[in-house]
């Protein structure tokens, strides 16, 4: 069964809304998802493509979406905007409605049964707080929510939308209407105030009619949708910013790859005239960017005419695609050393042309991008979900941890630490009566204890003997008669899988441990080119009785 973790819940207050701190709006973000959340996100991202591709209704995922369909609008001075907001719409998706979106979809996209399993089991949420506890919502008994964080939030979103939309084109007399997830705009043309009003009130009837609701305003002919401000007057769009929001760059002296640096003022100059209609709009725009950008220590400023603009899908060359395999490693601005040209160097050296590994390993199938390391808030938030993980660990448990169960202390095989968890341990094997030594390092993500026994269990049954590398080494002193001990020791102590970075500590922690000990190792080589465990079991485990 699909493994859930226990991550508790936040809220984010909305302080840009009207009449702050009078009345404050707040967003519950609910970081504890289950994981077949993931194969849900790709059930839903096909379906909504199929409705989407053969459908005429307007939904828009992103800005430029939104641009061209307003450029597109004729004799744009005789039309007025309709716009609305569907008020917290991810928690008010029920699943009646939910329902009823999956079986209108099901005449444009094919949605099995599995799938739509799949998709409800996805909705059982559960929401944890920083002690621990888990809380439902009241008004329902199957935990079914679209919770914000979820995987697939959004796509729900979008599929429940795409179902509002079809009912709007029908049920609404308006020119066009378009929706981007919880945010609507629709244009009208020749419609008095009075007539405004009525296709609102109609408007709010549909909504309500679903068990949502929607703050709308009407008969406008500018508004602020998404990033960009649309004038029906002037048949122009600009550049948005909330108010008190002041655009703010990583500084071009920041601990980042100069790839990262180097192209944002180029970014953000294609970004404004993307969202500027001209360059007069662009060049009013423009002044607060380029001030932003020289306080972050850029030299460069964003200008209409030396900003490339997007002219459209380029032609597909016929290039043979190679399977590329990327070194990532983490740029740090403390290290001198040219990391990507020294491996690189590494690869020619070891894999020259006469090689017959060459046509498999060289700079066409190798390549080197830099990753950023953690920012002071990443660092920051760790430590602190660190230590409330320790406390409340230590105010749930009056007593403290175990590190030994056995009945004789003395016997212990780490001395009375046998139950640490996460940890890479050095076997020392000691054999003959010269005393010949042989070390032997391994890892466990579990308690120590199981993985000794597993240890001890290869070296007692032979069909055991080539489960690792220290019990064939083991039996093959057994095989010649000759008298073995063996000493077990801590080496280090680290954390497994983390699902943000995607990295092991604990399975480098063993790699480092095994290139760092002497040529009279038990292990392979083989063993540092060994994929990490730790995800796939942290991904799908069984649930516990």
């Amino acid at each position: 069964m699909p493994n859930t973790a226990e991550r508790p819940a936040f809220i984010t207050v909305k302080d840009h809304k009207d009449n702050f701190p009078n009345s404050v709006k707040c967003r519950l973000i609910n970081p504890t998802k289950a994981e077949i959340g993931k194969a849900s996100k790709r059930i839903l991202d096909q379906v909504n493509t199929d409705i989407r591709s053969k459908t005429t209704v307007n939904q828009w995922r992103n800005t430029q979406s939104v641009l061209k369909w307003f450029n597109e609008l004729p004799e744009k001075k005789s039309m007025s905007f309709l716009v609305f907001d569907i008020v917290d719409f991810y928690p008010s998706i029920t699943e009646e409605l939910l329902r009823k979106s999956l079986t209108w979809a099901k005449r444009h996209s094919t949605v099995r049964k599995i799938d739509e399993e799949t998709i409800f089991h996805a909705r059982r949420s559960v929401l944890y707080d920083h002690d621990g506890k888990p809380w439902v919502k009241q008004e329902t008994a199957k935990e079914f929510d679209v919770s914000m964080g979820a995987y697939d939030g959004a796509e729900i979103c979008e599929l429940v939308g795409l179902y509002l939309l079809q009912e709007l084109e029908t049920k609404l007399d308006t020119t066009s209407i378009g929706l981007y997830r919880d945010d609507g705009l629709a244009v009208m043309r020749h419609c008095s105030g009075s007539d405004a009003d009525r296709a609102r009130k109609k408007l709010s009837d549909i909504f309500k009619a679903h068990g949502l609701r929607i703050t709308a305003q009407a008969n406008l002919k500018s508004t602020c949708f998404l990033d960009t401000t649309l004038d029906l007057e002037t048949g122009t769009h600009k550049p948005y910013r909330k108010p008190n929001d002041e655009p703010l760059y990583i500084h071009v002296n920041s601990n980042h790859p100069p790839s990262t640096t180097k192209h944002i003022p180029v970014a953000i100059g294609k970004r404004i005239v993307e969202l500027s209609s001209n360059e007069e709009v662009f060049n009013k725009a423009a002044p607060t960017y380029n001030a932003a950008l020289k306080k972050s220590g850029y030299g460069n400023t964003i200008a209409y005419g030396r900003t490339p603009v997007d002219e459209g899908p380029k032609k597909n060359r016929k290039n043979r695609k190679r399977k590329i395999t990327w070194f990532n490693p983490p740029f740090s601005r403390n290290v001198q050393t040219n990391v990507a040209s020294q491996f690189l160097n590494l690869v020619d050296r070891h894999f020259p042309r006469e090689s017959r590994l060459r046509k498999i390993f060289n700079r066409n199938t190798i390549k080197v991008s830099y990753s950023c390391m953690k920012n002071i808030d990443a660092i920051i938030k760790s430590h602190n979900t660190k230590i409330m993980r320790e406390n409340n660990t230590a105010t749930n448990n009056s007593e403290p941890p175990k590190t030994c169960n056995c009945r004789d202390k003395s016997a212990c095989p780490l001395r009375g630490e046998c139950l640490t968890n996460s940890i890479v341990y050095e076997a020392t094997v000691t054999s003959g009566d010269q005393g010949d030594q042989r070390s032997y390092i391994g890892l466990t993500g579990g308690d120590f204890k199981t993985r000794y026994r597993n240890h001890t269990k290869s070296f007692r049954h032979r069909k055991y003997e080539k489960e690792t590398e220290l019990s064939k080494h083991v039996w093959g002193l057994k095989n010649r008669g000759i008298d073995y001990s063996i000493r077990w020791d801590i080496v280090r102590q680290s954390n497994t899988h983390q699902r943000e970075s995607g990295s092991c500590n604990l399975c480098m922690e063993e790699k480092f441990a095994i290139l760092r000990s002497n040529d009279r190792r038990i292990n392979k080589r083989t063993e540092l080119l060994s994929n990490c465990r730790h995800g796939n079991r942290k991904r799908t485990r069984p649930k516990p009785k």
